[in-house]
């Protein structure tokens, strides 16, 4: 009978072990950490630094792969290499996609990094004199939107194939017959003693002393026109759905994100959320 009752218990005592142990391998499973590979362009990431910090809580850990241009974080993704990337705008991705039989989908907007027109020489688009040289970067997205913006402030009208960066050649009317000057995007700031006006993105704006809001004579607006610029997180259109990528998103697109922006860039950079 003694030994019937320690048989009991030592089964029973077995069993708890197995049951805490199953429940200690759920525990661990639920807290599993994934780990996502986020490839950006250069050094300037801070907006992602509290994002990562704050995605740790739910398991999340977030390797930040840098690259130099704007053709390996794509190449990359396609392959697997990566898992996401965020330095683009919709029409980047698009072109990839059909040079390269892509297979790539935007999952969440960020920012729009507006471009601004500037002049030493005039404080109004209305006061750039006829004949005047406007300089474009003239790298085919800034020159399209550089193209674009005179378009906006109403000095120049394009006819152009949706979808595709307009060019020079695409002008059909430009009443004040502006001399469109195509510059190294570096070489905008610094042309504005030589020309009329000059269409600067922000961060080369930013570099030179300006703050766009106020020392632009015309900004980008944020319209159907600007939306191929928006910037993405992209994900292979396989993973679009993933839960966890969409909670990356998510942790992105937040007011605290939105107040480091405005702060570190002076509200030159507009949150699209």
């Amino acid at each position: 009978m003694k030994k019937s009752k320690r048989l009991g218990s030592i089964m029973t005592l077995a069993v708890a072990v197995v049951g805490l142990a199953a429940c200690g391998n759920g525990a661990t499973a639920e807290t599993e950490t994934t780990h996502v590979k986020l490839g950006v362009v250069g050094d300037s990431n801070e907006v992602w630094e509290p994002v990562i910090e704050n995605l740790k809580e739910e398991h999340i850990e977030i390797e930040l792969v840098k690259f130099s241009d704007y053709t390996q974080p794509n190449e990359a993704l396609e392959k697997g290499d990566i898992d996401l990337n965020a330095f683009q705008g919709y029409i980047l991705m698009d072109e990839f996609n059909a040079t390269n039989e892509g297979h790539l989908a935007a999952i969440g907007e960020t920012v729009l990094n507006p471009i601004g027109l500037y002049s030493d020489k005039h404080d109004s688009v209305e006061e750039i004199a006829d004949g005047s040289e406007v300089a474009i970067a003239n790298d085919p997205v800034n020159a399209a939107r550089g193209l674009l913006l005179l378009q906006s402030a109403g000095l120049i009208k394009l006819d152009y194939e949706d979808g595709k960066n307009p060019t020079a050649e695409d002008i059909v009317e430009n009443p004040k017959n502006l001399k469109i000057l195509e510059l190294e995007a570096a070489q905008t700031a610094r042309s504005l003693p030589d020309v009329g006006a000059s269409a600067i993105n922000v961060f080369m704006a930013l570099d030179a002393g300006f703050i766009p809001k106020e020392d632009a004579i015309f900004i980008e607006p944020v319209n159907e026109d600007s939306k191929p610029y928006y910037n993405i997180i992209v994900a292979r259109e396989d993973k679009q759905d993933n839960e966890v990528y969409k909670k990356i998103v998510d942790a992105y697109r937040t007011d605290a994100s939105k107040e480091l922006i405005d702060e570190l860039y002076k509200g030159s950079v507009l949150p699209l959320w």
